[in-house]
């Protein structure tokens, strides 16, 4: 059982490529080496696996690292499933994840991330926290994408220790985070953890 990641990024062209192309390398580097753990297509697409229980952690930092950069953002599909066929580059594997994946990524429409599994009463449960989800995420600045990317990848830090590794103040910090309902995302993420760990318990 794994999670692979579809996803592309939003209003690339209000950019040179040289700019959002060489952020998000760096971005899926936090995650593995391409192209087997990750690789870009078309342009401004790519494929990323990891873990089933990890998926949706990852697909968040990704998303605060790309909101980094004031004009763009990225659209994620997370599909969890099984790997039947492993190639030297991802995006030659196969199985359930990828199928999955591709699948929640075509049916994106306007939205920016959803989750598939082959349970659809889970999946009915993550397309409402994951609605309400956006509606905190899509409206983050480069500056509050910035702190909460820093506290989801350094837990361990307090407020003061990220205000010092920032050259910020502390109040700014916590504002930030307030602002960014990083408590009810961080619990989003909590439960999918736990849930999907049972899942992945109950199909194997």
């Amino acid at each position: 059982m794994v999670a692979i990641i579809t996803g592309d990024i939003v209003s690339s062209r209000t950019l040179k490529p040289a700019v959002w192309l060489k952020h998000l390398k760096e971005g899926l580097q936090m995650f593995g080496n391409s192209p087997l753990n990750w690789e870009l297509y078309r342009g401004d697409s790519f494929q990323l696996k990891t873990t089933a229980e990890d998926a949706l952690l990852h697909a968040v930092l990704l998303k605060t690292w790309i909101k980094q950069l004031k004009e763009i953002d990225v659209r994620l599909s997370i599909g969890i499933g099984e790997q039947t066929f492993e190639g030297t580059k991802i995006t030659e594997g196969n199985g359930t994840a990828f199928e999955l994946s591709g699948e929640g990524f075509d049916a994106l429409d306007k939205k920016n991330l959803t989750i598939n599994t082959a349970n659809k009463s889970l999946n009915d449960t993550f397309r409402v926290m994951t609605d309400l989800a956006l509606l905190i995420m899509d409206k983050w600045t480069d500056k509050s994408a910035e702190i909460i990317f820093l506290k989801l990848k350094n837990p361990e830090l307090n407020q003061t220790q990220i205000a010092e590794k920032l050259n910020k103040k502390q109040s700014t910090i916590s504002e930030a985070l307030k602002r960014g309902g990083f408590d009810e995302i961080d619990q989003f993420i909590n439960y999918y953890n736990q849930t999907m760990k049972q899942y992945v318990a109950t199909s194997s």
